[in-house]
C-alpha cells in the first residue's frame, strides 16, 4: 500500500488529479480490490481530509484574522462581492436548473439503457464510502488523521530554519502559509506549481520578508519536495513491479 501511494503521487506530476484514479487501478491489479469500492474509499479519504483542513483553517483564521484580511485585500478578493454572488438571482437560477435536471434523470432512470450498470457501479462506490463505519477505533483513526496533517505541516515549518530570512517567523506564520498553500494546490497543476508559489510568496511578504527572498524560499522548498516525490515514485514503481513478479 505504501509503494502504491508513492507511485500515484508521482503520477500526479504528469497529469494532475490522475493519482486517485491510478490508485484504484493499482489496487484492483495487485490486491484484487474492486475499482468502484476503492474509489469509494478515496471519496471518504478526501472527505475526511477536507473536514480536517477546514478545521485547521478555521483555527488559523481566528488566530491570524488581520493577516487573512490583508491578503484578501492585496489580491483583489472582495468579500462583499462574494456575498453578492451568493445572493444573485442568477446563482439560484443555475442552482434550480441543476436540481431540475437531477430530478428529471431520477424519474427517467429506469428507462435509460445503462441504468443497471451505473446503479451497480454507484452501489459499489457507496460501499467503499461507508467503509468508515467499519473503523473499530474512531479516536485512533482521528489521531492518525491529525498526525498525518501534523507531519505535512512540520515538514514545511522546519524548512524555515534553513534560511536566515525566515528563521525568525513564528509557528503561526508558518501555519498561515501552510493553509494558503494547501488551498492553492487545489488548482490542477503538477504538484501545485505556480499557485502554491504565489500563495506562499504573497503571505510571506505580509510578514516582512521581501519578494526576492520569498521567491527563493518557495522555489527551493517546492523543488526539493518535487524531487522527493519523483524519487519515492520511482521506488514505488520498482517495488510494485518486484511484488508482481514474486506473486507470479
Amino acid at each position: 500500500m505504501c509503494e502504491c501511494y508513492f507511485h500515484i503521487v508521482c503520477r500526479r506530476l504528469i497529469v494532475p488529479r490522475v493519482g486517485e484514479v491510478s490508485r484504484c487501478g493499482v489496487l484492483a491489479k495487485y490486491d484484487n480490490v474492486s475499482f468502484a469500492k476503492s474509489l469509494g474509499t478515496v471519496v471518504t479519504e478526501r472527505l475526511v481530509d477536507t473536514l480536517t483542513i477546514l478545521l485547521i483553517t478555521g483555527v488559523t483564521v481566528l488566530l491570524q484574522l488581520p493577516i487573512f484580511v490583508t491578503f484578501l485585500q492585496q489580491t483583489g478578493t472582495k468579500i462583499p462581492s462574494l456575498l453578492h454572488l451568493l445572493t444573485s438571482v442568477w446563482f439560484y437560477i443555475v442552482l434550480f436548473c441543476f436540481i431540475g435536471v437531477g430530478m428529471l434523470l431520477y424519474y427517467l432512470r429506469k428507462t435509460l439503457f445503462f441504468y443497471e450498470r451505473v446503479k451497480g457501479f454507484v452501489l459499489n462506490i457507496w460501499e467503499g464510502v461507508m467503509s468508515l463505519k467499519g473503523v473499530r477505533n474512531i479516536p485512533l483513526f482521528s489521531f492518525y488523521t491529525l498526525a498525518i496533517w501534523g507531519c505535512y505541516f512540520f515538514h514545511f515549518y522546519f524548512t524555515f530554519y534553513c534560511f536566515a530570512f525566515t528563521a525568525h517567523l513564528s509557528i503561526l506564520a508558518a501555519l498561515v502559509m501552510f493553509v494558503g498553500g494547501t488551498f492553492a494546490v487545489i488548482v490542477p497543476t503538477p504538484n501545485g506549481a505556480g499557485p502554491w508559489h504565489f500563495a506562499v510568496i504573497s503571505m510571506m511578504m505580509l510578514y516582512g520578508v521581501n519578494e526576492t527572498d520569498a521567491g527563493i524560499f518557495a522555489l527551493i522548498v517546492h523543488g526539493i519536495q518535487t524531487f522527493l516525490v519523483v524519487l519515492l515514485g520511482v521506488y514505488g514503481l520498482a517495488a510494485l513491479s518486484l511484488t508482481n513478479r514474486q506473486r507470479k
